[in-house]
């Protein structure tokens, strides 16, 4: 193994962390579901997609190279889509060598099966580097230009051991023309079996003759027991031997004759000879591939990355996703080491699972667009405003850039986290209540406080007595600022009036139900169509507020929208306005 430096030592450290946190983070976020849309055609490029790990805070470069090796591809597929079109169904037919090269590392000599693979290996770099056009410039420049890494190397040299003279579809068997002792030997086999099956054709024409029945050389010939004269009479044929008797028939063969025994032993020893020659032919052979090993290694590298990019680029694609502006990392200008504050900005992002469930509803989905500048900010909005869907826009943006893939949204400005926390309403543990596991959660993020992490915390607290539960969100959140040294951002939902306020934090806002809305309140909404009605009427973007603006009620209203009964909703208006009905309730 060799030395690590120890920013390396670092990166792998942070690797071995969880990056999502809590486990059900990655699929509360959404990211789950966006990598399994990373459908890479091939073995090799699925291989390549389970061994990709994010890129980490210090992997700025490597994650930039990524980027522009995708812009390439995309840029290409636009210029070239019919290459393109015929590059996928290459990919599709691809067959996997892994088992093939372990074999290699291994000393081991192919069989048949696996030098096939190599051999299709050889047929599919032909056909990608012929579709891909790397071939057509020559020294004058001319062929299309690609990334680097997804250009397999040229195995014309390889293929001509494993595939010599061969044209269209590869095949792969020990022919005459790998040894001359060989051909020899089959050559001597093809002779002795026409010579067997001669000798044996003159035994057979004799049994026709009496039975009117010809055996083949290996086969049976079946006599009904019934018919006794002619049992006896292939019972009495020197040239016939009784094999067994059944209900209904007897069964014979052609008993070989002295010279057809001598064939057969002759030609079992040249078949001996032949299956040691092949051995030998495929121990040689292999030799011979294994001094191709790093380019052939080489060609399944960039036949993978290709196809990842391929699929990578295909989810782009389908979002309109667009390339990050990645930033730091960097030390701070006062010389006490640590990074600078990193912004995170996100214009217009959205979240496509929610995006495409409210469109299926008739609904507009409205993007939401942010910049934090602050380790600590506030979202707040009204029930169903969208406040969660804004974290999970966030936290899945920022997880598909460290993952490589491009962001759904019309920009976005970010540095790279050791750990993304989302700690939705969603997430339980086992026999805790939901204010219990908020607190077993939320010790994850705070034993990782000098580990740069993006905190998405949704509504702590609401499970708890309201004084209590705003006191302990706000000292969780203060003591963030106290002691944050990494640059962390914690981007905080919830309910609770006055958050940001006693903070002095940025303080963001889901607009809410739209005001030309309002005259819905006094339409007649069920609760059959009463989401459908949120989703064409919620406006889920987020607007900057002064730290003490009011949070947003539209309780009343989403109840009254979701069918809840009329003269509820009205009891509810009554004890806001200060009513007293009975004398009994009044807030």
């Amino acid at each position: 193994m060799r030395d690590m430096k120890p920013s390396e030592m670092e990166k792998g450290q942070r690797r071995g962390k969880g990056v999502f946190t809590p486990p059900g983070a990655r699929e509360n976020l959404g990211f789950s579901k966006v990598w399994e849309m990373v459908s890479p055609r091939s073995a090799m490029g699925r291989r390549v997609k389970v061994r990709t790990r994010p890129f980490m805070p210090g992997m700025e470069a490597e994650l930039e190279a990524e980027f522009d090796c995708l812009e390439m591809i995309l840029s290409l597929w636009d210029t070239y889509p019919d290459s393109f079109f015929e590059i996928t169904g290459i990919l599709e037919n691809a067959k996997d060598p892994f088992s093939a090269i372990s074999l290699l590392r291994e000393n081991r000599t192919l069989p048949p099966q696996e030098m096939f693979l190599i051999a299709h290996l050889c047929f599919t770099v032909n056909r990608l580097r012929q579709a891909m056009m790397v071939e057509q410039g020559g020294e004058s420049g001319q062929g299309i230009k690609w990334p680097q890494k997804v250009v397999p190397p040229q195995l014309k040299d390889l293929e001509s051991h494993v595939l010599p003279g061969s044209k269209g579809q590869p095949t792969f068997y020990v022919s005459d023309a790998y040894s001359e002792a060989l051909a020899a030997v089959r050559k001597e086999r093809r002779e002795k079996e026409k010579a067997l099956r001669e000798e044996m054709s003159e035994e057979a024409e004799k049994v026709e003759k009496v039975l009117g029945k010809r055996p083949g050389l290996k086969e049976e010939i079946a006599v009904r027991n019934t018919e006794y004269e002619l049992v006896e009479k292939a019972r009495l044929m020197p040239e016939l031997a009784e094999t067994r008797e059944t209900l209904t028939h007897v069964h014979f063969r052609l008993k070989p004759t002295q010279d057809a025994i001598r064939l057969e032993r002759e030609i079992s020893k040249l078949k001996r000879k032949e299956r040691q020659l092949e051995e030998q032919v495929l121990q040689d052979l292999s030799l011979k591939v294994r001094q191709y090993l790093p380019e052939i290694q080489e060609a399944v590298r960039a036949i993978g990355d290709l196809d990842f990019l391929i699929a990578k680029g295909e989810v782009a694609r389908s979002m309109g996703a667009v390339r990050p502006q990645i930033v730091g990392p960097c030390f701070s200008e006062n010389g006490q080491g640590g990074r600078p504050q990193l912004p995170l900005v996100l214009e217009d992002a959205f979240h496509p699972e929610v995006k495409e469930e409210v469109e299926a509803r008739g609904g507009t989905y409205q993007p939401i667009s942010i910049e934090i500048d602050s380790t600590v900010s506030v979202i707040t909005g009204p029930n169903m405003g969208g406040k969660t869907v804004a974290l999970q826009t966030i936290g899945l943006c920022v997880a598909m850039v460290q993952w490589g893939l491009m962001a759904p949204c019309k920009g976005i400005t970010m540095g790279l986290y050791d750990f993304i926390h989302f700690q939705s309403q969603e997430e339980e543990v086992p026999g805790l209540s939901s204010f219990a596991a908020e607190m077993v959660n939320l010790k994850e993020p705070l034993s990782r406080m000098d580990e740069r992490g993006l905190i998405l915390l949704d509504e702590i607290g609401r499970g708890t007595n309201p004084a209590q539960g705003l006191a302990l969100y706000a000292a969780i959140l203060q003591y963030y600022l106290e002691n944050d040294v990494t640059c962390s951002h914690l981007i905080a939902t919830t309910h609770y009036h006055g958050l940001a306020d006693m903070l002095g934090v940025p303080h963001w806002q889901v607009k809410g139900v739209r005001p030309d809305s309002e005259k819905m309140k006094e339409a007649q909404i069920n609760g059959e169509n009463g989401l459908d009605w949120l989703y064409r009427h919620m406006d889920y973007a987020l607007q900057k507020v002064g730290p003490d603006t009011p949070t947003p009620h539209d309780a009343l209203l989403i109840a009254r929208v979701l069918g809840i009964n009329r003269e509820i909703i009205e009891k509810a208006e009554g004890f806001l306005r200060g009513d007293e009905p009975d004398g009994e309730v009044k807030l």
